[in-house]
């Protein structure tokens, strides 16, 4: 990134930068200090950056993680110069002349925002999601930073710490998943094994088709959270074989014949790819619908209508989900982001998961449109015969 400029255009903080002449003489000010070297071994990563939001200076942790070369956080480093979003490998780092904190993203991150109070004099601690670029070969970090204004010789600097909590946040939302989804419809199972020992004959057989929905719904979420964890750690299997997309988008809205009763809502079926086959792995594909029909469901109130469907764009397929919901602002920016949801603390591996498993194995590509008047539609544009 070209550091030799001292103005651009921003739209959230201030860009300009100093130039590396500058930087250097920060950089030797602060090696100086007597901690310096004990500061260098501590186990996680730590920058101390200037009143630009430069890094001038950073430890080993944070040397290795950003695969510094020079391996010592100094003149030579690829880091020093960069804000932290670009030394880290932001995927919006690049989409402003001004870098990290000047995109309308960054105003959703905690990174900027610690920094800005530190700036103003005050200590502060967040959380971030930085969304890494693919050559990091991996889908993000999750940091708590901790941020702390440093005085030396006149000069205005910042103590930035980063802890990387990607493992704490996954186990936050499993233990939400099991406790609060899984939970709910064992309960819902109950109910329905209740319901069928005092219904008479004709009664429980609609109680079997929803208890056989509970149980399938159960599995499923199961599954789909074993299938992510494969897919993160690249271990995942694709098994193809033909499939016909009709069929398949039924199965997917079944599992749901039992969420719908509980809310008085429906599902409609818009069957619009008669005899159309897929050469894919049916059960990732049915994964990624019912990702999209839950996240449809979860916005949708009670006595609402989603619908899906599918329309055949020649070489693909494209298959959808609609709600009459609108995103938020920050969801709209956020979406696909591991561990944010619009349904609160410890959710958020849906989004993030059927994007995973439809880019990275089923060679298809996610997107959405969410607009007032009109609601919000998830597509699934997939090859229908993916290359290997």
């Amino acid at each position: 990134m070209n550091l030799d400029y001292d103005t651009e255009e921003s739209d959230y903080l201030p860009a300009p930068r100093y130039r590396p002449v500058e930087i250097e003489a920060q950089r030797q000010e602060l090696l100086s200090l007597a901690c310096s070297g004990l500061l260098y071994e501590l186990p996680m990563i730590m920058f101390i950056i200037n009143d630009r939001r430069q890094i001038i200076w950073m430890n080993r942790k944070a040397s290795a993680t950003i695969g510094d070369i020079d391996g010592g956080g100094g003149e030579g480093s690829r880091g020093i110069g960069l804000r932290p979003g670009e030394a880290l490998g932001c995927i919006h780092a690049c989409e402003k002349p001004g870098g990290c904190g000047t995109t309308v993203f960054c105003s959703y991150c905690g990174a900027p925002a610690a920094i800005m109070k530190a700036l103003a004099g005050s200590e502060d601690t967040e959380e971030c999601i930085i969304q890494l670029q693919e050559e990091y070969k991996l889908d993000a970090l999750d940091l708590l930073v901790w941020s702390k204004p440093l005085q030396q010789s006149g000069g205005k600097y910042i103590l930035f710490l980063a802890r990387d909590i990607s493992t704490e946040k996954r186990q936050e939302v499993l233990e939400r998943i099991f406790y609060h989804d899984i939970g709910n419809t064992v309960s819902g199972i109950r109910s329905m094994l209740e319901l069928i020992s005092m219904a008479k004959d004709e009664e429980g057989v609609d109680y079997l088709k929803y208890l056989r929905s509970a149980t399938e719904q159960l599995i499923e979420e199961i599954d789909s959270q074993r299938a992510l964890k494969a897919a993160e750690t690249g271990t995942l299997s694709v098994d193809k074989a033909p499939m016909h997309i009709e069929e398949e988008l039924q199965k997917a809205v079944e599992l749901f014949d039992y969420a719908c009763l509980g809310k008085d809502m429906s599902i409609t079926v818009d069957k619009s790819c008669p005899g159309v086959t897929l050469n894919g792995d049916p059960a990732l594909l049915r994964r990624v619908m019912v990702n999209m029909l839950k996240n449809a469901f979860e916005a949708s109130t009670r006595g609402d209508s989603i619908r899906i469907g599918c329309s055949d764009n020649g070489d693909a397929l494209r298959i959808w989900v609609w709600n009459a919901a609108v995103l938020s602002a920050e969801a709209k920016l956020r979406m696909f982001q591991r561990s944010f949801s619009t349904k609160g603390k410890g959710r958020g591996l849906g989004s993030y998961g059927m994007k995973i498993l439809a880019e990275r194995y089923l060679g298809g590509t996610v997107s959405f449109v969410s607009e007032e008047g009109a609601g919000t539609t998830f597509s699934l544009l997939i090859p229908k015969d993916p290359a290997p």
